[in-house]
């Protein structure tokens, strides 16, 4: 599975709305459909939220599990 795919499956898996990510990491809810589209991805700072906000592992979410 790609990035954007695991991004996306740790999300729904957490049971977090992309506005409620988008609110805890306090970035727009249009940059998290961005990058679960693969139109853009996050800085490495935002990256390494995102894997605390959602409970899921950096290998996990870049597929390297």
């Amino acid at each position: 599975m790609s990035f954007t795919e695991n991004l996306k499956k740790a999300r729904k898996t957490a049971g977090v709305s992309q506005k409620e990510l988008a609110e805890r990491l306090q970035v727009y809810q249009k940059d998290i459909s961005r990058w679960e589209n693969g139109e853009r991805t996050p800085s490495v700072e935002v990256f390494t939220r995102i894997c605390k906000e959602l409970g899921a592992s950096a290998d996990e979410i870049l597929g390297l599990k």
